[in-house]
């Protein structure tokens, strides 16, 4: 009976052992590693380049969002691939990753607002102990900005962190 009883635990320990490993995993990412996606911001439609900063005869529409692969330099301007050797430029568009979270305004005054290009907002803040979502979130130099409507950014640093949901891919 004794045998009986060590082969069945060992038998349970060997199962448990197999499927935790089973389980994934999803790691937390910084949010400053790649996985960015672009968004137009010219008025009109944005030209599209290849590598050798060519213009190509299609361009894309103001406003539309784009999944980004690789970046290159040409001439000091730095140039988004949107599709296979088509390439968005970053006078027309500015770079962003996705990052759903809700935050709290703790300052004791107005936070104040930008645009995605970090330019004040003069007439626009957020009120004192109000809570926001956010969606995504863009940088100037290492400093986060989160989007709390369109087009408009509030410094990381400004509020706090609520709650934080990852996408898994």
């Amino acid at each position: 009976m004794k045998r009986k009883t060590i082969a069945a635990l060992m038998l349970i320990v060997l199962l448990t052992l197999s499927f935790s490993s089973l389980t994934n995993v999803a790691k937390a990412e910084s949010v400053t590693q790649p996985g960015y996606d672009a968004e137009v911001t010219s008025s009109t439609s944005a030209t599209l380049y290849n590598s050798s900063g060519d213009v190509l005869k299609y361009g894309l529409a103001h406003g539309s969002d784009w999944k980004v692969g690789s970046t290159l330099n040409i001439n000091g301007t730095d140039y988004y691939e949107v599709s296979t050797g088509a390439y968005l430029s970053s006078k027309d568009s500015y770079l962003y990753q996705n990052r759903p979270e809700v935050i709290r305004d703790e300052l004791d005054s107005n936070t104040p607002v930008y645009t995605y290009n970090f330019e004040p907002i003069s007439n626009v803040a957020l009120k004192p102990d109000t809570y926001w979502y956010s969606d995504r979130v863009i940088y100037s130099g290492s400093i986060p900005y989160v989007r709390v409507s369109t087009d408009e950014f509030v410094c990381l640093t400004d509020v706090t962190q609520q709650i934080f949901t990852e996408y898994l891919n």
